[in-house]
């Protein structure tokens, strides 16, 4: 693929519509100067459980309004950069219509009408896998991916989120071995099936930009496994800032030529299409 042109974007983005900390014109404009030829935006979708960290049911077309005028501008001024219109859709959440793509995540666990988000804090990860799980933390991640196993069909999504989140804290306060094979026969199994799905998965750098990785998901065993099953991949921040967008991404290409991959998919004004690394 040495003559395949090598194009740039980032579409796993959040803005003060949900948790993140810039509007989406700031995200934009950052994603401009870095560079980048694509931007998409992808605000949690909304879910039943009031959760705060997602766009209010209230909010949401004024999400997709503010982010279509800004797709609009941005093409009619001639600026480089191309938006694209998304969500973040958790398996709990609620579809919108009127979208350019969706990506599809697992946040956390429902265990007697409580959700347990594995991204939360370790704190409530160790409380999930305590209350829920009797101390087993096996059984926790078998859950989680049994989760992640829905996701394209409780989503209608074509990118896989995060695969791995719930390794998110594993780094600084282990909860379990990611090398058991205990973890990697879940793991492996639903990325195998995901794969058959013709999922897009995203290498995703946002646990780095906030401390608590130094490494991207899905960490390199899982890269690598993805690469022998013919899987895609897709390079995102997750960012929440606009200082963040693009963050890490020289680290996830060079994590992904090391996996053996030499291109990664880019949604561009033509569909989905492969890039070289």
């Amino acid at each position: 693929m040495s003559d395949m042109k090598r194009l740039s974007g980032d579409y796993h983005t959040h803005s003060i519509y949900d948790d993140g900390k810039s509007t989406l014109l700031e995200m934009a404009l950052s994603a401009e100067r870095a560079g980048l030829d694509y931007l998409g935006f992808s605000g949690h979708a909304c879910q039943p459980f009031g959760e705060e960290y997602c766009i209010a049911p209230e909010r949401v077309r004024d999400y997709v309004a503010e982010a279509r005028q800004l797709q609009k501008q941005f093409l009619e001024e001639g600026h480089g950069l191309r938006l694209f219109v998304g969500l973040e859709l958790d398996i709990y959440g609620r579809p919108e219509e009127d979208l350019d793509y969706v990506i599809g995540s697992a946040h956390g666990i429902m265990a007697d009408g409580r959700l347990y988000n594995v991204d939360e804090s370790p704190e409530t990860t160790g409380r999930l896998i305590d209350e829920v799980f009797s101390g087993d933390a096996y059984a926790m991640t078998r859950a989680y991916y049994d989760n992640v196993a829905k996701i394209p069909r409780l989503t209608g999504c074509s990118i896989i989120g995060h695969f791995d989140l719930v390794t998110k804290f594993n780094e600084k306060q282990p909860m379990f071995d990611e090398q058991d094979k205990r973890y990697l026969d879940a793991a492996l199994s639903v990325m195998e099936y995901l794969v058959k799905q013709d999922m897009i998965f995203e290498i995703n750098t946002g646990a780095i930009s906030r401390g608590w990785r130094t490494e991207p998901y899905p960490d390199m065993r899982l890269l690598r496994a993805l690469y022998d099953m013919g899987g895609r991949i897709m390079l995102n921040s997750d960012s929440h800032h606009r200082d963040t967008v693009a963050y890490g991404f020289e680290l996830a290409k060079r994590r992904a030529k090391e996996a053996g991959f030499s291109s990664s998919v880019l949604l561009t004004e033509s569909g989905f299409l492969e890039t070289a690394l």
